[in-house]
């Protein structure tokens, strides 16, 4: 039922991202996936990982997301993560972003902006 969401990440992903690997990284762990759902229906599905620095400093990183009808999830997504950055002892949540298309630069594709949100 996700399937579909995980593939438009990994299509997305200009081949550093294979299905498998999406689903071995959900399967062993190291990617956590949350779905969101609406009246039985795969609304969205979103995949953070945890990030460890080398100052010791972690954070959750929200690296794909896949849906319809945003507004329905997006804050209740963002707040989920905070509380999971929380109990996890990470400071930082950090998303990647699709932004529009860039105007100035057009021979430089812009994929993604990172946004951070310090965690109390």
């Amino acid at each position: 039922m996700i399937r579909p969401r995980i593939m438009s990440g990994v299509e997305r992903s200009t081949g550093r991202l294979t299905e498998m690997a999406a689903f071995d990284y959900i399967a062993s762990g190291k990617w956590q996936c949350w779905v969101y759902w609406e009246a039985g229906e795969c609304l969205a599905a979103c995949i953070t990982r945890i990030n460890v620095h080398s100052s010791g400093s972690k954070s959750v990183e929200a690296i794909m997301a896949s849906g319809d009808h945003r507004e329905k999830w997006q804050r209740l997504a963002v707040e989920t993560w905070k509380k999971f950055a929380k109990s996890e002892g990470c400071s930082l949540l950090e998303l990647y972003a699709r932004p529009g298309w860039e105007r100035v630069f057009t021979e430089f594709k812009k994929t993604h902006v990172v946004l951070e949100l310090r965690i109390d």
